[in-house]
């Protein structure tokens, strides 16, 4: 699994420097419009789904995907290592975007209020607002691409092109139906979230969508290793 993780990054390491120049450029410009909120969400989930699809792409490049298996590796480390792969770059977009998040919102803070346009304000860009965006973005990334790799895995790229966008707007879809039907939380769930509503403890919160979101990571490993053992070259 470890040469499959060194492998994806020797594939990713253009392609890497030049997505952090663009991170700089969207930095620039969206904090402007967006403020430290929006900008670190967008560059969390930016990062790892495009290292995703890139990566998927290289695979089916001069058959490397076919080759690859000649190599002393199983199919079962090249999908964990895989998935190692997206997860440490997620871990790595997660921290840049902080960075890049928090950066603005300081330096916006040392700027004269005139200066600064409404998106910028202090209030609207608290470092528990900066974070918060910041895992939420990077758990629907990761929840979209948990959906896109065992197709990508069990198609390939080409294929999987033409089924993913479908898969992914049906769970919006539905996710839109659901949250936009009205339901609210009753009994312990209502006091469940207006304690997590109050204080600190949205870092709990936090906490939780993590785990859930990495239980369903680990699940489309195991998924996607199955479908990889039984797809014929």
């Amino acid at each position: 699994m470890k040469a499959m993780i060194v492998s994806d990054f020797a594939v990713l390491r253009s392609a890497l420097l030049q997505l952090l120049g663009i991170c700089a450029i969207i930095a620039l410009f969206m904090g402007y419009v967006m403020g430290a909120v929006g900008t670190a969400a967008a560059i969390a989930a930016m990062v790892p789904f495009m290292g995703l699809f890139s990566l998927a792409a290289y695979d089916e490049q001069n058959n490397w995907e076919r080759f690859r298996l000649t190599l002393p590796l199983t199919r079962r480390q090249v999908v964990f290592g895989r998935y190692a792969s997206i997860a440490l770059l997620t871990v790595g977009s997660l921290a840049l975007a902080l960075a890049l998040g928090l950066g603005i919102a300081a330096l916006a803070g040392l700027l004269p209020a005139q200066w600064l346009p409404e998106s910028l304000s202090p209030a609207e860009n608290t470092p528990e607002m900066i974070v918060g965006s910041t895992i939420g973005g990077v758990s629907v990334v990761a929840i979209a691409m948990a959906v896109a790799m065992p197709v990508i895995t069990r198609f390939g790229m080409t294929k999987a092109a033409r089924i993913v966008p479908v898969i992914v707007v049906l769970v919006v879809a539905f996710a839109v139906a659901f949250f936009g039907s009205g339901i609210q939380p009753t009994g312990v769930l209502a006091d469940l979230v207006q304690w997590l509503d109050t204080g600190s403890n949205y870092l709990f919160l936090a906490a939780a969508l993590v785990a859930v979101v990495a239980l369903i990571y680990v699940a489309s490993a195991f998924v996607a290793a199955k479908l990889y053992e039984k797809r014929e070259f």
